[in-house]
């Protein structure tokens, strides 16, 4: 072996070795910032389903007091706001087209092209040990949470 082909594989398993040993501290380090940065925007992460649990492709669920509607295409999840932002009633779900209506105003949703007259907030998600988090925002003027 020539003396550059093995200083190359050296600093290769070199690179290996410390990339190892500090990979566990690094990833602590990491949520610990991602802690920090959720305390400082107000955001509080709730528990609403398990990864391997049966979802319909559309859904309601009420989370902490507030209706998400959970929305899934292939193996994306989508968590968005239930109420409708024009007039503030519960919006109505039909599975079988995949459409959310506010019965109030007449506006629509269609779920699986992503378009409509609604235009509804999405909520942040995060996926933990095959549990999947929501996070909701506090309002800090007015004290109450919101997307």
């Amino acid at each position: 072996m020539k003396r550059g082909d093995f200083l190359k594989e050296m600093a290769g398993g070199l690179f290996q070795t410390v990339k190892s040993v500090y990979e566990p501290f690094l990833s602590e380090d990491l949520e610990k910032v991602e802690g920090v940065a959720d305390r400082a925007l107000g955001i509080t992460w709730q528990p609403f389903g398990i990864e391997q649990g049966t979802y319909h492709n559309l859904e309601m669920k009420f989370i902490d007091g507030r209706p998400v509607i959970v929305a899934r295409n292939g193996t994306n999840i989508l968590a968005i706001d239930g109420v409708c932002p024009v007039c503030s009633n519960i919006i109505i779900l039909t599975t079988l087209f995949s459409t959310g209506k506010c019965l109030n105003c007449q506006k629509e949703y269609n779920f699986k092209t992503q378009s409509g007259d609604l235009q509804l907030k999405s909520y942040p998600l995060k996926r933990k040990d095959e549990l999947y988090f929501i996070g909701f925002q506090k309002d800090q003027k007015q004290g109450g949470w919101y997307a």
